[in-house]
């Protein structure tokens, strides 16, 4: 689903891996899940496929799907409901539980078997483990929420607006419930696909231990391992892209990694100074614009001369002053205004700084590329438009 939906439209040529049948394969596989949400186009002369969905019209995420399924042998599925039944009820060792589950079924289980299903079950949380003098009963774990018909609303809301959310899907299948009630203008389902990773981190992090992972690169496609630190975890108002920022213990300075982009979590070792690493990392946030930490350790300054009328546009004051991130806005005269921010990677500021477009004056900054390359852009769209020569 990663290379159909967020690695871009896959065709058979682009599907790098193993041959074109292993493509029809996971192409048939995402169908089974998403039919209905599967679109196809011709690029460069071959048919792509990839899925489309409006997701303010659909109750439920589609993708889901991707944690309903599970692959099983015939063994999986017969011990499944044996051993539920068996113990209903009732609490038994293993020996009692596999003589039981052969009586009644009339197959012969081997006793590891069942007790390696058995564990499996209680790492799940569905069985419960108690040692009785030398014996281990197993049994059924108890209901411990009351499911009302208020929790159940709750729960439809969480299930589309809040991380890991098919936690909520699984609830409201289990319960026979479909959500009626909410749908999301900005619903950003794609997330689903990396929650895995994203209870990975989580997981690490409330432990403070560092990970080794798999990121795979947005420009070349190469996969590259990478031991670091997980300290907190950010999601981009502007594109929702969610993203981990992690503190490389060999280049010692903070990264942050798009979440879409991990292929696997390793947890390692507990890293002693992982609290102290935190509160290093909230103190710099404020010079952190968007998610880039800069190339070097020294910080840059931006500053925009603006018009703005102050009579009949003070809204565009108070939104600078709501989304400059505690940048100073100092008035020079009449109607001209100066902001100064401090911060690591002036670049992730230019898409903000051309939303004034019509009223800069003048940008000025201590990264001479940032700005050459502002002045670049307004040139060329003035050339474009034939609206005045150069700055």
């Amino acid at each position: 689903m990663r290379d159909f939906y967020v690695y871009g439209f896959k065709s058979r040529i682009d599907f790098d891996r193993k041959s074109a049948r292993t493509y029809d394969n996971e192409k048939r596989r995402c169908e089974s899940y998403l039919k209905k949400y599967m679109k196809w186009d011709y690029k460069d002369g071959n048919k792509a496929s990839f899925i489309s969905v409006d997701s303010s019209k659909i109750p439920i995420n589609p993708l889901f799907a991707a944690w309903k399924s599970k692959s099983f042998t015939s063994n999986d599925i017969m011990l499944h409901f044996y051993i539920l039944d068996a113990l209903k009820n009732r609490k038994m060792t293993v020996d009692l539980l596999t003589d039981y589950i052969c009586e009644k079924s009339g197959v012969a289980f081997d006793t590891q078997t069942i007790r390696g299903k058995c564990n499996e079950y209680v790492d799940h949380g569905m069985l419960t483990c108690e040692k009785q003098g030398k014996a281990f009963f197993y049994g059924i774990t108890p209901e411990t929420v009351d499911i009302t018909p208020e929790l159940l609303d709750a729960i439809k809301f969480f299930q589309g607006a809040a991380p890991i959310g098919e936690v909520g899907s699984f609830i409201l299948d289990n319960e026979n419930v479909e959500n009626n009630l909410f749908a999301f203008k900005h619903h950003y389902i794609a997330h689903t696909l990396e929650d895995g990773i994203l209870l990975d981190l989580l997981t690490v992090i409330r432990k403070n231990q560092s990970v080794v992972f798999e990121n795979q690169s947005e420009r070349s496609g190469n996969t590259t391992t990478i031991h670091a630190l997980p300290l907190k975890i950010f999601v981009s108002a502007t594109t929702g892209r969610r993203y981990v920022c992690m503190y490389s213990l060999r280049k010692r300075r903070f990264f942050n990694y798009r979440l879409d982009y991990i292929k696997s979590v390793v947890p390692n070792e507990v890293i002693d100074s992982a609290p102290e690493l935190r509160e290093k990392l909230g103190n710099n946030l404020d010079k952190v614009w968007g998610v880039s930490f800069g190339g070097e350790h020294r910080t840059e300054i931006v500053c925009m001369k603006l018009h703005i009328d102050e009579k009949r546009e003070q809204y565009i004051i108070h939104r600078i002053l709501r989304e400059g991130q505690g940048g100073e806005l100092t008035c020079l005269g009449t109607n001209t205004f100066l902001y100064t921010k401090e911060m690591f990677d002036s670049s992730d500021m230019s898409p903000w700084i051309k939303t004034f477009t019509g009223r800069i004056l003048a940008l000025e900054g201590t990264n001479e590329l940032v700005i050459k390359r502002f002045y670049n852009d307004m040139n060329q769209m003035a050339e474009m438009y034939s609206i005045g020569g150069e700055q």
